[in-house]
């Protein structure tokens, strides 16, 4: 039985999808056989991030409604040997879907696959609950900022409501400068005052923007410390021993900036 990661949200923005996609590219790299689902019913984008878009002609929908086999729903990520793609439906609403019939099409794809990342649709609608009970350990994506860190909060809660394994937690977007001047709260407090544990740490960048713009994937962005973070990430979801970056405030930077402010 493969191994099944829900990464999840409880805002839009904050680059969950990136990161799920992300995630999917590596395990495939590895050696690993990896499927990315899409489970944003409506609101597709994992063929775009991995410029499969061209190969979609059937979608989760279709494989519960046995409108094709799962052979024909799953496309061939190009250049990128090993991942495959199930595709969100693109005309359904989440009411449209029920969660029993997604939790089985995921339970027969981890029978095949050695992994499967679930991209979740961003808030805690009905879309996300679609996806709860298929036996997929739950990761929260957050950019570290109090709007996102509270949704987190309630999307983390949700969870516990519900008996779902306990969620890890992903910052992404982090600034270690900003950390250091006291400006950006450091991941490992907020991971800590959610009760989360930290699972990764990936940094601001805008070599992963242009990335998207040119239809490459985020380990193709050429920012090492982009890569380096998910591959810690990907590693510690797996029980490997990877540390993650120190993220730390100078309490000089921090008196200095303070002072800034008051001036």
């Amino acid at each position: 039985m493969g191994k099944i990661f829900a990464i999840m949200s409880g805002k839009g923005g904050v680059g969950k999808s990136t990161i799920a996609a992300a995630l999917a590219e590596y395990y495939a790299r590895q050696g690993k056989s990896t499927v990315l689902v899409d489970g944003d019913t409506g609101l597709r984008c994992a063929d775009l991030m991995l410029n499969a878009q061209n190969q979609v002609l059937y979608d989760l929908g279709d494989v519960i409604e046995k409108s094709c086999g799962m052979d024909q729903a799953l496309v061939l990520v190009p250049d990128i040997s090993n991942l495959c793609l199930l595709a969100a439906p693109q005309l359904m609403k989440p009411s449209d879907l029920k969660a029993k019939d997604v939790g089985r099409v995921v339970t027969r794809l981890a029978e095949e696959k050695d992994i499967v990342i679930l991209d979740a649709p961003a808030g805690i609608g009905r879309g996300l609950k679609n996806l709860l009970g298929a036996a997929a350990e739950p990761v929260i994506v957050a950019t570290p900022d109090d709007v996102s860190v509270r949704d987190a909060e309630k999307l983390g809660a949700l969870l516990n409501e519900r008996d779902e394994p306990h969620p890890g937690i992903v910052f992404n977007r982090a600034d270690k400068a900003l950390v250091r001047r006291g400006e950006m709260a450091p991941p490992r407090l907020l991971a800590q005052a959610l009760d989360m544990p930290l699972l990764g740490i990936v940094p601001d960048s805008r070599s992963v923007y242009r990335a998207l713009l040119r239809h490459q994937t985020v380990l193709s962005c050429g920012d090492e410390q982009v890569v380096h973070a998910v591959a810690i990430l990907a590693k510690r979801l797996m029980g490997q021993e990877a540390e993650l970056p120190v993220y730390a405030s100078s309490p000089i930077l921090r008196f200095f900036h303070r002072r800034g402010e008051e001036a």
